[in-house]
């Protein structure tokens, strides 16, 4: 089954380009679709049941985020980032959300803590991944939503989107330990907690630089696996 079958997880009809993106978008985190895979206009517009306009727009939408690539009068695909693009990802976001959590951090009280520990809660009860990675998603969120600064929120919304995909194959590879994760979270809400703004961001950095590393090793494992030795690809 393809993501554009009928059926397929919860890839839904949406109507407007808006609605199309993000459906489009979710996809190609969850790693529905795979790198270099063409996303075909007339295809997407009869799956969701609209005109091709709407399809057209929501595809401008993401290679304006960088999630597909296409050239003029040439077809869309999604782009596939090198090793070197995801660590640089990964750099920014280290960089831009320390920004942020040190601009949320004052603005964090009592109410706000309850609301993460209770997070931090859920995500330790969780066994599946996907459902794990909303919650991530959700925690970071709620932290980076009193920093005020729009501009930062809207560079780690698209720098997240840029490698969300990468995190989904610790389904199959192991690359995100939830456990870890956990308790990494538990050590940025105590430094909130402490009013420690930059114990917060250091364990952050740290927090994310731990995803980064793996998720380059396994990728750079991947890329030494297609090498081809001695004509054969292994």
């Amino acid at each position: 089954m393809t993501a554009l079958e009928p059926g397929a997880g919860e890839f839904e009809r949406r109507t407007t380009s808006d609605d199309i993106a993000d459906a489009l978008r979710d996809a190609i985190a969850r790693g529905d679709f795979a790198d270099g895979e063409e996303l075909n206009q007339v295809t997407l517009a009869r799956h969701f049941g609209v005109s091709r306009v709407p399809v057209r727009e929501a595809l401008r939408q993401l290679q304006a985020e960088g999630l597909i690539s296409a050239k003029a009068h040439m077809r869309a695909v999604v782009t596939a980032l090198t090793v070197e693009r995801v660590a640089e990802v990964l750099d920014l976001r280290i960089r831009v959300e320390s920004y942020l959590l040190g601009r949320a951090a004052p603005r964090i009280g009592r109410t706000e803590l309850a609301e993460l520990r209770a997070l931090c809660d859920e995500m330790e009860q969780v066994d599946d991944h996907e459902q794990w990675l909303t919650l991530n998603k959700t925690f970071h969120g709620r932290i980076y939503a009193h920093s005020g600064a729009e501009l930062a929120l809207d560079m780690s919304r698209q720098l997240t989107a840029r490698v969300q995909r990468y995190l989904h194959i610790g389904r199959t590879d192991g690359v995100h330990r939830n456990e870890e994760a956990n308790a990494e979270h538990r050590r940025i809400l105590e430094a909130l907690a402490a009013g420690d703004a930059g114990r917060a961001c250091a364990e952050l950095e740290a927090h994310i630089g731990r995803t980064r590393a793996r998720i380059v090793e396994l990728l750079e494992q991947r890329r030494t696996d297609d090498v081809p030795t001695h004509g054969t690809r292994v």
